[in-house]
């Protein structure tokens, strides 16, 4: 017999403390405009557990990630490998990413206090569920909602506009969870933002929990090269808290709607799988790259913008960081990336710790065709872009620059070709669970 269970915890801290997001935000909070939550779902179809954790956070490192799941697994007896902990990556909550180390140029810091309490009520979050499993069935819907993203990089490259919508329903028909998936960088509320919140996708789960009952869960998707339109048709940075709320709305509409009609099934079957794999790195820059980076870095150290001398540092410390790396001889190849995939009957969860690029994630999906996938980024850690051939020839922040700034633990840009690599990983290690084939 299928069972489910869902709960939720608020992290907000205490006003005050640094938000993370934007180098051109230097104030502190002032607010909190709406919680930071976590909400999680435990799956269990009688000889599997599964436990999907979402967090209204910019994303968590990896070790804080293995220490949620250890201690998740001491508690409820789960294995680690199937709890998949993602991130939203809203760009107006508490700074949880120590950029180059704690001497790092950056004013967002994590607070440490506040972070290992909000670790510890994730944990006891989790533990709470299996004690409220109760008989439940699922139903899947998907739903094209247009005019929320926009290609940042290039307009000329396709979007993924596609909602995956899961709803997790007791035997009662009572709402336990509604679980979404999109993809458009939680980024509405621009730098001059000083209030904790968590932006577009908290909006969307809370007028689902009104429209539809239960726990509302959003899942960020592919989305690397994906900011929202109101940037490019109305400028950067230009989002408010009324356009945060229509795009949540029109997000939960969508998914209430799609879901009206989904067949539910009782008979469930969860399964997990993980792999890992050695994801090629950019060389080492030259010395006339390193030369360029250093002199353009001490121009902006000096200009009178704090924005702008907080990047001249982080750029400055990540040329010592690779001189220091090329003389060891210990500047990496290749990086090891732990992809997760929970498939629950013929739908696929594919998550993998990046901010990856649209034409990865409709990759991975068009491959797995007829099989539902939904593509989750920001899971199980944070390590920065993953750019395509085509970003990575564009250069710019996501294809080349951003692990110059010490997000995530890459001193060079993922390289060419591992946009491939992932797409056929990923969609080997999802088709191979069980005995599922791919038509």
């Amino acid at each position: 017999m299928f069972r489910a269970s869902a709960a939720e915890v608020n992290l907000s801290p205490p006003v005050g403390g640094k938000m993370t997001g934007f180098i051109a935000r230097i104030k502190p909070s002032a607010g909190i405009h709406d919680p930071i939550m976590a909400r999680a779902v435990m799956l269990d179809d009688g000889e599997t557990k599964a436990v999907v954790v979402s967090c209204d956070l910019v994303g968590l490192e990896m070790p804080d990630v293995d220490e949620i799941r250890r201690r998740i697994t001491e508690t409820c007896r789960l294995n680690a490998s199937n709890i998949l902990l993602t991130c939203t990556h809203t760009h107006s909550g508490p700074a949880t990413l120590s950029p180059s180390g704690p001497d790092a140029p950056w004013p967002e810091k994590p607070d440490q206090a506040w972070l290992s309490e909000a670790k510890a009520k994730i944990v006891e979050m989790v533990a709470s569920l299996p004690s409220a499993l109760e008989p439940a069935c699922v139903c899947t819907g998907s739903a094209t909602v247009g005019g929320i993203g926009y290609n940042r990089e290039s307009e000329e490259h396709p979007l993924d506009e596609s909602l995956g919508v899961i709803g997790i329903d007791s035997a009662d028909g009572r709402a336990i969870a509604t679980i979404i998936n999109y993809a458009t960088h939680a980024v509405v509320l621009g730098a001059r933002n000083i209030e904790y919140s968590a932006d577009f996708p908290g909006a969307a789960v809370r007028h689902i929990a009104r429209l539809r009952g239960g726990i509302g869960m959003y899942l960020q998707g592919a989305c690397g090269d994906v900011d929202p339109a109101v940037y490019r048709d109305r400028g950067w940075g230009t989002g408010t808290f009324e356009d945060v709320d229509e795009i949540g709305l029109k997000l939960a509409e969508a998914a209430v709607a799609a879901l009206v009609d989904a067949p539910a099934a009782e008979e469930v079957k969860i399964r997990f799988a993980v792999g890992v794999i050695d994801v090629p790195l950019d060389g080492p820059p030259t010395r006339e790259e390193l030369d360029k980076v250093s002199a353009d870095a001490r121009s902006l150290v000096a200009d009178a913008d704090p924005a702008r001398q907080c990047s001249g540092r982080a750029h400055l410390k990540w040329v010592g960081r690779i001189q220091q790396a090329i003389k060891a001889g210990k500047l990496p190849a290749t990086f090891g990336v732990e992809i997760s995939v929970l498939a629950i009957n013929d739908l696929r969860l594919i998550g993998v710790p990046f901010e990856v690029f649209t034409d990865i994630g409709l990759g991975i999906k068009q491959g797995l065709k007829p099989l539902e996938t939904f593509f989750v980024g920001y899971a199980n850690g944070f390590c920065g872009y993953y750019p395509t051939r085509w970003g990575k020839d564009l250069g710019g922040y996501g294809g080349k620059a951003s692990c110059r700034f010490g997000f995530g633990p890459l001193l060079t840009a993922i390289g060419y070709n591992a946009d491939e690599q992932l797409i056929r990983e990923a969609i080997a290690l999802a088709a191979n669970i069980g005995d599922d084939k791919i038509k």
